[in-house]
């Protein structure tokens, strides 16, 4: 019983390169029939917008929360800076230059 006829390991190994092949010359742009094509150009759709979904996914749930509590404890820490400086009054809100022109009504005495 020498190797003189082919086994099955030979027709599985044989079946393997031949749809290596196959794919390969897929894989290289030479499609028979434009339907392939179209499935091949519907497939890079779809894997297309997933990746775009993915980084709309990323940038809503990482970057914007971790950019908003950046720039959030910035101008918290501004804020109350300048609140120690100017106190909690006109100056603090509208500034040194307006808050000179604007006249808040004064309260009414009865």
């Amino acid at each position: 019983m020498a190797s003189s006829a082919p086994g099955p390991s030979r027709q599985r190994a044989h079946s393997n390169a031949v749809s290596i092949s196959v794919s390969s010359n897929s894989s290289d742009g030479y499609y028979d029939t434009d339907d392939e094509l179209d499935i091949f150009r519907k497939q890079q759709q779809k894997e297309w917008e997933e990746g775009i979904e993915q980084l709309q996914v990323l940038v809503s749930a990482v970057l914007i929360p971790v950019i908003g509590k950046y720039l959030g404890r910035r101008w918290s820490g501004w804020l109350f800076d300048r609140y120690l400086h100017v106190g909690l009054g006109k100056v603090f809100f509208f500034g040194e230059r307006l808050a000179a022109f604007i006249k808040l009504p004064s309260p009414r005495t009865s």
